[in-house]
């Protein structure tokens, strides 16, 4: 039973992973494969990346706060420059 929820798990987080590099590739020129890429070489899994993404969008939040939160997280700030440097 246990294998079960385990392979569930594993389906649910490719299709979160597919739909979120979709929903990036629809607002930027990055693509799937890109981000994916992007991520891989920063250590980053997309639980973290929507993590950074939620802190960044945190209206509540000083840029301050939100520089110190995202240094918490790994390697959040060289993702970030990543993304940056292919948007522009």
């Amino acid at each position: 039973m246990n294998n079960q929820w385990q392979k569930k798990a594993r389906q649910a987080q490719k299709e979160t992973d597919a739909e979120l590099a979709n929903q990036i590739n629809q607002l930027t020129s990055i693509d799937a494969k890109e981000l994916n890429t992007l991520l891989a070489a920063n250590g980053m899994n997309t639980a973290d990346f929507n993590q950074l993404i939620k802190l960044i969008k945190d209206q509540t939040k000083s840029n301050n706060d939100k520089i110190k939160s995202i240094s918490n997280i790994q390697n959040g700030l060289e993702l970030l420059v990543g993304l940056v440097g292919k948007l522009i």
